[in-house]
């Protein structure tokens, strides 16, 4: 019995371990449309399997045409990465994400970045073309 249980629970610090293992760098920058700051929205990261990252999706909050994912969000581990950009002229809510809420500013902007493997600083523009809502349009 006490074999048994040691086994299982150096399977289960494995599996924890492996979670923990990862790190994660921050992204800060800014976010404009037209020129000018996006008030509100947020900046969404997938990481780019077909460019072999496998790493986490990182989230950061937009306000004021700024965002940092160390203070409203979750980093990055470095490499290619798909970056989706929301904009709002007003704070989104959950309704908001469901398509129940204020107006966005663009449609879902997408583009691509490869990060470095350290904090790191990137400023988006979203194009003035990111004019129809509901539509995702790629650089």
């Amino acid at each position: 019995m006490v074999v048994f249980s040691g086994i299982g629970c150096l399977l289960l610090a494995g599996c924890s371990a492996g979670s923990s293992d990862v790190t994660l760098y921050d992204v800060s920058g800014t976010v404009s449309y037209n020129g000018k700051p996006v008030p509100f929205g947020s900046v969404l990261f997938i990481a780019d399997a077909d460019e072999g990252n496998a790493g986490p999706q990182g989230v950061a909050e937009i306000n004021d045409g700024k965002f940092n994912t160390a203070e409203a969000g979750r980093g990055v581990v470095g490499g290619a990465y798909k970056v989706i950009i929301k904009g709002r002229s007003v704070r989104a809510s959950a309704e908001d994400d469901e398509g129940q809420g204020a107006e966005p500013l663009f449609a879902d902007y997408q583009t691509a970045v490869v990060f470095p493997e350290e904090n790191t600083e990137q400023k988006f523009e979203v194009p003035e073309r990111q004019s129809k809502p509901g539509v995702i349009l790629e650089e």
